[in-house]
């Protein structure tokens, strides 16, 4: 998502353009030519236009249609290697984020929408990664349904693993094949607590596959997204998962959560079990220099709506 400062939308093409390739080096990836006139920062542009900026700044540089910041050469390289694997990988990755998204809308009633995002939703995937997801939850359920995705990414690194074994591991055991990368509740996001570039970057480069009705209400709660995305608001987009038929699990839980004090118990016990999971998951991490960096990392950007930030 990005760090905190404010941003200030440039006048010139130029300066647009170097602003929107500073936000996806932040998450390490350069971006195509005709990406970078469809995300613009700003609102889009002609990519006849862009692509002659791309061409001639000397902030930016531009090699096989892609495109990044003067001297990140090697985000352009990563960024070819990954549109050539990317194509043999989207189908698999959506067909399995889809059957996911059926799964935790099966077995827990508090979810509201699911997006993709990562480079499942941006078009560069490499073999390894995993696919991952920004949730939207009712209000005092975040780790409820933080708890249910992580015990369902469990069955799906059993059934799927096999694709993504280059990748990052559970406990140095299965292969992880789903992420959470954000639980937001209403309360923090209508409006979000934070309104930033880096942010709405997010939220445009993220495909809604459930509940694209709630998606769209958060947005519309959101008017100053615009000022970054406008496109932001003009994408059509459509359930590619539909409601499904709670399970027996998902009852339980509703029950439970029918009162205000039994939803604020759930809620504490599954925080309660996160944290223990997490605190696992880190000691397996702590030798591993370059994982402890990426949480770090991670950790930065998502704040303050990662979890175990509340």
């Amino acid at each position: 998502m990005g760090s905190l400062e404010t941003w200030t939308l440039p006048s010139s093409l130029e300066k647009r353009v170097v602003d929107t390739l500073r936000i996806a080096d932040r998450w390490g990836y350069g971006l195509a030519g005709e990406d970078v006139a469809r995300l613009l920062h700003g609102g889009p542009a002609d990519p006849s236009d862009v692509e002659s900026v791309l061409a001639s700044s000397p902030g930016v540089m531009y090699r096989g249609g892609v495109a990044a910041l003067s001297g990140r050469g090697d985000l352009i390289e990563k960024s070819l290697a990954r549109r050539l694997s990317n194509g043999g990988l989207a189908a698999l990755y959506f067909e399995i984020a889809e059957e996911f998204a059926r799964d935790l809308l099966r077995h827990n009633p508090f979810v509201r929408a699911i997006a993709v995002c990562g480079s499942t939703a941006s078009g560069g995937l490499e073999a390894g990664d995993d696919i991952d997801f920004n949730l939207f939850a009712e209000d005092g359920t975040k780790y409820v349904v933080y708890l249910s995705a992580l015990l369902l990414g469990l069955k799906y690194s059993v059934l799927h693993g096999r694709p993504f074994r280059g990748g990052a591991s559970l406990l140095a055991l299965l292969p992880k094949v789903t992420c959470v990368n954000v639980v937001w509740t209403e309360s923090h996001s209508r409006p979000f607590l934070r309104q930033d570039a880096s942010l709405a970057f997010e939220l445009l480069r993220s495909v809604p596959i459930a509940g694209t009705a709630h998606y769209a209400r958060t947005l519309e709660s959101n008017p100053w997204l615009g000022a970054h995305f406008p496109q932001i608001f003009t994408r059509v987009v459509a359930d590619r998962v539909g409601p499904q038929r709670p399970t027996l699990i998902a009852g339980a839980i509703g029950a439970v959560a029918r009162f205000p004090l039994g939803r604020r118990v759930l809620e504490q016990v599954c925080r309660g079990v996160v944290a223990a999971i997490h605190r696992v998951v880190r000691l397996t991490r702590e030798r591993d220099p370059e994982a402890m960096a990426r949480h770090t990392f991670l950790r930065r950007v998502k704040f303050p709506y990662d979890v175990l930030q509340d």
